[in-house]
């Protein structure tokens, strides 16, 4: 059965369940998302779907086996009009594949990965030994969380994300969903015109969690943060992470504060300590100690962004990885430019 079949089966399986929702579904190239049937304003709900109509459990592990459990069931399983539109491990099946993913890329392209090594480690802390792949990459990129369980939502899971976006989920008890329990309702935080595409915010994710877990980088992603291991000589390791605004987190300027702290300083600090805590590295210790904090942590941004840049110019058509590099060196020539309109003489 081709795609379009499938997506009718499963339009009117949804129906069959109770599922109400003013969008459609489309298909292109690089997969399904949701345009409106009619104009929509902001309050109103994208999609309805009973409780009954989705796969829960209480953790993303038990919702992947569970998953994969209602596939081996083949036709006998309830969901299987659902299970049929959902991704594969199959490019030439006609429906969209996982193997975009990362956690399906051979070892030596994460491994040519100019991130720090970010890429690869998360999807290293991800491989969960003994659980079905394509399951659990079904999960990780489509569940959504219901305040107790998880859940593979029909409908809402097609569609696409836009960190900009707000919306609203709740789940309630409906009288007009006769008999159907408990309904997860989705609600627009913005208008739109009839045939626009709809979006919904996954949650506050960066470029690496959008990478790792659903295939695609945001430009000019509100809510993207970098990050930088460092480990310096016979101190604890710590992280460097530059936000979307282009600030530095406040951790690890702190601790570099200690860490360059000289004898002086650092009496001075045990005396102050007495009564203002570990808080009082919250603020510069000195004019010199300040300054060599700002300048370590400029060119250690400098130095990533610049393996970032170069790992974007050399990576060929690799649209994703290209675009995710360059905004990797976008966000921490930021957090340099902040530092240097503060300290507009700082070397580094």
């Amino acid at each position: 059965m081709v795609a379009v079949e499938k997506s009718s089966v499963f339009l009117g399986w949804a129906a069959s369940q109770g599922i109400e929702t003013p969008l459609d579904l489309s298909n292109r190239s690089d997969g399904r998302y949701m345009t409106c049937r009619e104009s929509i304003s902001a309050g109103e709900d994208l999609v309805r779907v009973p409780i009954s109509a989705c796969i829960t459990a209480d953790t993303l592990e038990s919702l992947a086996e569970r998953l994969a459990y209602e596939r081996k069931k083949e036709g006998a399983s309830k969901f299987a009009p659902y299970i049929d539109v959902l991704p594969t491990l199959d490019e030439d099946s006609g429906i969209p594949s996982l193997l975009s993913l990362p956690r399906f890329w051979d070892i030596k392209r994460l491994e040519g990965i100019t991130d720090g090594g970010q890429l690869e480690a998360r999807m290293i802390n991800d491989d969960r030994k003994g659980i079905d792949p394509w399951a659990l990459a079904c999960v990780d990129s489509r569940a959504n969380f219901l305040g107790k369980r998880y859940s593979m939502t029909p409908i809402l899971d097609m569609i696409n994300h836009d960190g900009s976006v707000p919306t609203m989920a709740k789940v309630t008890e409906d009288n007009a969903f006769s008999g159907l329990g408990d309904v997860l309702c989705l609600t627009s935080g913005r208008s739109y015109y009839q045939g626009e595409e709809a979006f919904v915010s996954y949650g506050n994710l960066s470029n690496l969690d959008t990478l790792s877990d659903y295939g695609f980088v945001a430009k000019n992603n509100p809510c993207n943060s970098e990050s930088i291991k460092i480990q310096l000589m016979r101190k604890p390791p710590f992280t460097i992470t530059v936000y979307a605004d282009g600030t530095i987190d406040s951790g690890a300027t702190a601790t570099l504060r200690w860490y360059f702290a000289n004898k002086v300083e650092l009496e001075t600090f045990s005396e102050l300590e007495k009564g203002s805590g570990l808080g009082i590295l919250a603020k510069p210790l000195s004019k010199r100690n300040e300054l060599d904090v700002q300048s370590f942590i400029a060119s250690t941004l400098d130095e990533a962004a610049c393996d970032a840049n170069v790992g974007a110019s050399e990576i060929g058509n690799d649209e994703v990885l290209s675009l995710y590099l360059t905004e990797r060196s976008k966000l921490l020539n930021s957090g340099i430019q902040r530092i240097k309109a503060k300290y507009p003489d700082i070397e580094y």
